[in-house]
């Protein structure tokens, strides 16, 4: 089967920065926020307690979550950026007829 692959490198690359930069701004609001997200109790009894430390757990979820997925939009992005070059290294190679 033979066909022609088209490519825009530059669009690639464009889109991997694009990724880079949420992955950036997620990592920065798991460390900006994070802390502030869980209330102190608003007393002392048992009651309080559970729903800050109920609070807590989710936010602590929720925060790895944010943290895996900036983590795979930069994964992302590295392989964008990879095939990117890939492309433009197959582009600019002399054809080798075999």
């Amino acid at each position: 089967m033979t066909g022609t692959l088209r490519a825009d490198p530059e669009g690639l690359i464009a889109v991997a920065g694009v990724l880079e930069a949420l992955a950036g701004q997620l990592g920065g609001l798991v460390d900006e926020r994070a802390a502030r997200l869980t209330p102190p109790a608003a007393g002392g009894d048992e009651v309080s307690r559970a729903v800050v430390a109920s609070i807590g757990a989710a936010t602590h979820e929720v925060m790895a979550d944010v943290e895996s997925g900036a983590r795979r939009a930069e994964e992302f992005a590295a392989a964008l950026r990879a095939q990117a070059e890939a492309i433009v290294a197959a582009d600019t190679a002399p054809n080798q007829v075999g």
